[in-house]
C-alpha cells in the first residue's frame, strides 16, 4: 500500500506506482473528467482525480493471484479536460483523438471516467476500424441498457453509449441491467446484437451466472471492456449518477471480470473503462471501490496464467 495522502492530484500516479512514461508503459491510465450530458446525479466529473488519489491506499500484492502490481509499467496521462462551454460532440471527439495517439505497442489503455458516454470515442480510438465495428464485442456491466436512440435532445447522451455502438456494429453482452425502457427493449430485440445478463435473472435463476461465464471464457476475436459503476449494489457505491439497488455483488463482479480477463486468453483485450463514480463528503467507499476494482482488472488481464 502506498503512502501517498495528499488528497489532492498535483504528481500523484494511479496506484503511486512510478510513472514509466508512455513509450515504455504496459498499462496507460486516461482521466477524464466529463459530465456533460448527466441526467439525474452530478458530480462524476470529479470521479478520476478521486479515484487515483485513492488507489494510492490499495494493496499491489493481489493475493488470489499472488500477483505484484508494481511488476508492472504504468504511465497516468494528464486528464483530458473539457473546455468552458465546450459542446459534448466537441469533447468527444478530442477524446477519441487524444486516447489514439496513447494507444499502440501494446499497452492497456484504460479510461477512467466520468459519464458513460466517454465509451464510444474510448472504443473509436482502439479499435482498428471505427466506423465498422464488426468483429468487436463489447462486454458491459451496467444498471443500465443505454440503448437509447436519443435522450434530453442529444444522441451523446451517457443512455445512448451502447446504441452508439451496436449502429456501427458492434456485439454487446450487457451484465447487471435492471433499468430498462420499453424501446431500448424493442431495439435490443430488433437487432442480432445485444444480449443483455439481467441482475434478476443471475440472482435468482440457477445457471444463468454460469451461462454467462462460460460464454465470457469461450469469448474469441477484440474485445473491450465498460464498467458502469452502478452496475454493482450501490452498498459500494452508492454515489453515482443513477444509483440502482439491486446490483451485482463485489465476489459476482469479481467472477465475471475474471472469466473474461484471465480465464479467456484468446480473446484479444483492446481497452477498457470504468465510468460514472461520484466521490461523496466524509466517505471514500466510492472511489476506493473503483480504484480497488480497476487494480483488480488490471491483475486479472496481466498475471500469468498457469
Amino acid at each position: 500500500m502506498a503512502t501517498n495522502q495528499t488528497g489532492s492530484m498535483g504528481n500523484i500516479d494511479f496506484l503511486d506506482c512510478p510513472d514509466a512514461g508512455i513509450s515504455d508503459a504496459e498499462i496507460c491510465i486516461v482521466p477524464l473528467p466529463f459530465e456533460g450530458t448527466v441526467s439525474y446525479g452530478s458530480g462524476t466529473a470529479a470521479g478520476p482525480d478521486s479515484i487515483i488519489v485513492a488507489s494510492t491506499q490499495v494493496e499491489l500484492w493481489d493475493d488470489e493471484l499472488n500477483y505484484d502490481l508494481e511488476s508492472l509499467r504504468y504511465f497516468t496521462a494528464p486528464a483530458i479536460r473539457p473546455e468552458p462551454n465546450e459542446a459534448a460532440d466537441a469533447y468527444l471527439k478530442r477524446v477519441e483523438v487524444g486516447v489514439r495517439e496513447l494507444s499502440g505497442n501494446g499497452r492497456l489503455v484504460i479510461g477512467i471516467g466520468g459519464e458513460h458516454s466517454l465509451t464510444p470515442p474510448l472504443v473509436y480510438a482502439a479499435y482498428r476500424n471505427n466506423n465498422d465495428l464488426n468483429g468487436l464485442t463489447v462486454v458491459q456491466i451496467d444498471a443500465h441498457a443505454d440503448l437509447r436512440e436519443t435522450y434530453e435532445g442529444t444522441p451523446q447522451s451517457h443512455a445512448c453509449a451502447t446504441r452508439r455502438l451496436t449502429e456501427r456494429g458492434a456485439r454487446v453482452i450487457a451484465i447487471g441491467v435492471r433499468a430498462i425502457s420499453q424501446p431500448e427493449c424493442e431495439y435490443g430485440k430488433s437487432v442480432s446484437l445485444v444480449e443483455i445478463y439481467r441482475a434478476q435473472a443471475l440472482a435468482e435463476k440457477s445457471g444463468v451466472e454460469q451461462t454467462l461465464l462460460s460464454q465470457l471464457r469461450e469469448l474469441h476475436g477484440d474485445v473491450y471492456l465498460t464498467v458502469d459503476i452502478d452496475g454493482l449494489d450501490p452498498s459500494m457505491c452508492p454515489g453515482t449518477g443513477t444509483p440502482e439497488p439491486g446490483g451485482l455483488g463485489w465476489w459476482q463482479t469479481l467472477r465475471i471480470l475474471r472469466a473474461i480477463l484471465l480465464e479467456n486468453r484468446s480473446r484479444n483485450l483492446i481497452g477498457c473503462d470504468l465510468v460514472e463514480t461520484v466521490p461523496q463528503p466524509n466517505t471514500q467507499i466510492n472511489e476506493f471501490t473503483a480504484a480497488r476494482l480497476l487494480a483488480k482488472m488490471i491483475a486479472y488481464a496481466k498475471a500469468p496464467v498457469e
